[in-house]
């Protein structure tokens, strides 16, 4: 007998258990797909007020508020329209009746703060930002997003310390979204805000904040830009430190390093250790000279290395009644290591106080004198409106050649030419 009272009991405890979890769980369901409709329904009507305001004046939507006066988003939506035409006064109001209609919602509570950070209103935007509800998977976009523009806004106005403390925190809130390329965005400028207030600490001759805002720099994003600047201050202080980052950024980008700079440091830093203890040996300075200066070689145009000879321009004849059409003819007297098809060459033209910028990619494999006919690669076509203002006997023309062996590599001047037409 107590045995089957015992089991009956059982039975309706395990009832009472089943009965509420299945009562949770339907009221779970319910919940969600309240709220997932409640979101459809938000969405829907942003996107119907998306496309009304694309077709509508200010004045049509006004009238459309007359009528649907809780119809937040389009408050908002003719709050950014009246910021674009410069009415800040009718904007504020607007997005403050935004706030009031929506009840603080997220959208609202972004909407004004952004409109805040761009009119400098910065302690409004951050309270605003700080307002918004964690639930709403945008939340931390949004934030990120309001102290960007705040950082923007600082930028303009150059309070770098500013910048860099608005950067951190929209980094801390990229840190927590999906959008993977947007918080890599954030990532590099918060990095640029310290470069650029190490350019400003410098100007100030604060030389040990300098270095920390470049060293953070690097921290949070490598860049060749941050480290080149720390090895150049370090030139002063401590120069086996500052050959160290030069060389790093030497390996990677031959060109942001200024060879007459490098060149002093390596052969300074070689008569050092002669008489340093605990440093590298002469010979390994020397041998990182002579590395440095055999990369130039590979990278650099000097002089003599290409010479422009015999240049003069081409008139074609009018054909069909169009325009006649012009050519810079020229020999090239290639002097490097490097293959003529791999070369590069430029010409600015200065004509009657204009000027017109050509260039192209070299093709030939070698340059006879009889260039006109056989080398293609020497006789590059001018633009469509190099105008050549007419009747009279001659026009002169400058022209100043630049060459390049890679595409990356800066232009080298290696002639000036006076020519007539």
């Amino acid at each position: 007998m107590n045995n089957t009272k015992k089991n009956h009991l059982k039975e309706f405890i395990l009832t009472i258990i089943v009965t509420t979890i299945v009562v949770f769980s339907l009221c779970l369901c319910v919940e969600l797909e309240l709220l997932f409709r409640t979101e459809q329904k938000v969405n829907q009507e942003e996107l119907n007020v998306e496309n009304l305001v694309e077709f509508c004046t200010i004045e049509q939507l006004e009238k459309y508020l007359e009528k649907n006066p809780q119809n937040y988003f389009a408050k908002i939506k003719l709050a950014g329209i009246y910021e674009s035409l410069g009415g800040y006064k009718q904007a504020d109001k607007l997005y403050q009746e935004a706030l009031v209609t929506s009840v603080r919602s997220n959208f609202s509570l972004y909407s004004y703060a952004m409109f805040c950070a761009k009119r400098g209103m910065f302690d409004l935007a951050a309270s605003l930002a700080e307002e918004l509800v964690e639930a709403d998977s945008k939340a931390y976009e949004f934030r990120a997003k309001i102290f960007e523009q705040i950082a923007l806004k600082l930028f303009q106005e150059k309070q770098y310390a500013g910048v860099v403390s608005a950067y951190q925190i929209a980094y801390k809130y990229a840190k927590n979204i999906k959008n993977t390329d947007y918080f890599k965005s954030i990532q590099k400028r918060y990095a640029k805000s310290y470069v650029d207030l190490a350019d400003q600490n410098i100007e100030k001759d604060k030389i040990d904040e300098t270095i920390s805002n470049l060293k953070n720099s690097l921290k949070i994003y490598y860049t060749n830009e941050a480290e080149y600047k720390l090895g150049l201050i370090y030139i002063n202080i401590d120069k086996f430190i500052a050959e160290k980052h030069i060389s790093n950024v030497f390996k990677d980008n031959v060109f942001m390093v200024n060879p007459y700079i490098y060149n002093s440091l390596l052969s300074d830093l070689s008569d050092i250790s002669k008489n340093t203890k605990g440093t590298p040996s002469s010979d390994y300075y020397l041998l990182k000279l002579k590395s440095f200066k055999k990369t130039l070689a590979e990278n650099y145009i000097y002089k003599n290395d290409i010479l422009i000879k015999n240049s003069f321009i081409v008139k074609k004849k009018k054909i069909f009644n169009k325009k006649p059409v012009y050519y810079l003819v020229f020999d090239i007297e290639n002097n490097t290591k490097v293959k003529i098809q791999e070369l590069f060459i430029e010409a600015i033209i200065f004509i009657d106080n204009k000027q017109y910028k050509v260039d192209k990619r070299l093709f030939s494999k070698s340059h006879p004198l009889d260039f006109y006919d056989k080398a293609e690669f020497n006789k590059i076509l001018l633009p469509r409106d190099f105008d050549i203002i007419e009747p009279r006997d001659k026009t002169d023309v400058i022209v100043k050649y630049f060459a390049r062996k890679k595409e990356n590599a800066p232009w080298t001047l290696i002639k000036i030419d006076s020519l007539n037409i």
